[in-house]
């Protein structure tokens, strides 16, 4: 929790706020390595009851109302998202006509998306969690500077990234992709997606399974934006991170992603819907 919050810029130099530290385990390989069985288990049992707890939150009863735009939420990030891409390409004297696509691909579904309103974590993840020192569960949740009103099911999508990326020991983010997920009882992502609609309110999971493909497209292609973005400051010589060359080489990989996820989920489950 926050303890206090000061907006003067003189003390520091900017606004900041004190929180609370939590001493517990950061995970950043989604595989939770140095877990039994059924400690991984229970762990991913608790990221999923966490997940749906936030969103079950009243957001009018704990004063949250005014926290986000709510409605319309996939159609105003797109948006928001394309006048971003534009800018990066402009700026770096290089066009993305792949991301263009996928952008036109995706508003063809989301005006009938299920637009689920819920407080919203916006990069709700395993290494954005805080588990307790010993035991499998979850005590705390990291990164909130993407928070708003939204749709839920933005949030369940980012967690269900980890199942497009392999598992990489060299990496700052490591997946299960590939990993034999029952011999480390760790769920399958529709098993996930159960998992979360059983403790959701008003949430169908056919529904969800349904939508579960465009979700994790739209969230790649917000990823895919954040590095065309990576590489355009790279090739300007202000990039942030000493690894941005590496980051960036990443673009067309991510790009192949979301459109296969398009191709082989999103198009068979929802054309027939349009």
């Amino acid at each position: 929790c926050a303890y206090a919050y000061c907006d003067d810029k003189n003390v520091i130099g900017s606004e900041f706020y004190i929180m609370e530290f939590v001493p517990g385990r950061i995970f950043t390989d989604s595989s939770m390595p140095g877990m039994t069985n059924e400690e991984r288990r229970l762990a991913y049992s608790s990221v999923v009851s966490v997940l749906a707890n936030l969103h079950n939150v009243d957001i009018t009863e704990v004063g949250l109302g005014y926290y986000g735009k709510g409605g319309k939420y996939v159609q105003r990030q797109l948006r928001r998202l394309m006048t971003v891409s534009r800018k990066q390409a402009e700026l770096s004297e290089t066009p993305a006509p792949d991301i263009e696509d996928l952008a036109r691909q995706l508003q063809t579904y989301e005006k009938k998306c299920p637009n689920h309103i819920s407080l919203l974590h916006g990069d709700f993840k395993i290494d954005n969690l805080i588990f307790h020192p010993i035991e499998p569960k979850v005590i705390a949740i990291l990164d909130w500077e993407l928070s708003t009103v939204g749709d839920s099911l933005c949030d369940v999508a980012n967690l269900s990234m980890m199942y497009l990326m392999p598992r990489n020991q060299l990496a700052a983010i490591s997946g299960v992709a590939g990993l034999d997920l029952e011999s480390l009882a760790i769920p399958t992502r529709l098993e996930l997606l159960k998992m979360y609609c059983d403790q959701r309110k008003n949430v169908s999971f056919e529904e969800t399974k349904i939508w579960a493909g465009f979700y994790l497209s739209f969230v790649t292609f917000k990823n895919a934006v954040i590095v065309q973005g990576v590489a355009q400051r790279a090739r300007a010589g202000v990039a942030s991170s000493a690894r941005a060359d590496e980051v960036a080489k990443a673009l067309p990989v991510i790009v192949k992603v979301a459109q296969t996820i398009l191709d082989n989920e999103v198009k068979p489950a929802l054309t027939s819907r349009l």
